[in-house]
């Protein structure tokens, strides 16, 4: 793509059905910019490197009928990755709420983490305490944040 936010595709590989060619500008943005990160990883790994999906950030703030089979989660199922910020609620800046539901969301996955660990009485947090938050969060949290990226992409439109 062209690149900047109105490019929603600015992040993928020119040659979207090359493997290699994606693996590739991969490990070549980790070197840069996370050098300590690429070093501790196994480079062979990043050849797994797919895409699963192309679809724009607005189609996933669209929230999902209780009856549809496909929900809108930031969280893997396994619980063990969460999404917050851009990675999770892309916004346009037409409205600057960026900063505000990254933010948000962070207070928001604490207060899940912190709940999680009163509902079970432990004093320390562990791993399972932490992978049922980010579901609980996950699966709530799009909901929450859907407004504000369709008000937000609206009025991008109207300033055009």
């Amino acid at each position: 793509g062209k690149g900047g936010w109105e490019d929603e595709y600015s992040a993928m590989p020119d040659n979207e059905g090359d493997a290699s060619n994606l693996s590739e500008q991969l490990a070549a943005l980790l070197q840069e910019a996370v050098p300590a990160f690429y070093n501790a990883i196994i480079a062979d790994d990043l050849k797994t490197a797919h895409i699963n999906r192309r679809v724009s950030w607005l189609d996933m703030a669209k929230v999902k009928d209780a009856g549809d089979d496909e929900v809108v989660t930031y969280t893997t199922s396994d619980g063990l990755v969460t999404l917050l910020g851009d990675a999770a609620h892309a916004v346009v800046p037409s409205m600057g709420e960026g900063c505000n539901t990254a933010l948000q969301s962070a207070v928001k996955l604490a207060d899940a983490i912190l709940l999680e660990m009163k509902d079970n009485e432990m004093d320390s947090c562990t791993r399972e305490a932490i992978s049922n938050a980010f579901l609980k969060y996950g699966a709530s949290r799009h909901k929450e944040v859907a407004a504000i990226q369709l008000m937000s992409a609206a009025r991008s439109r109207l300033k055009k």
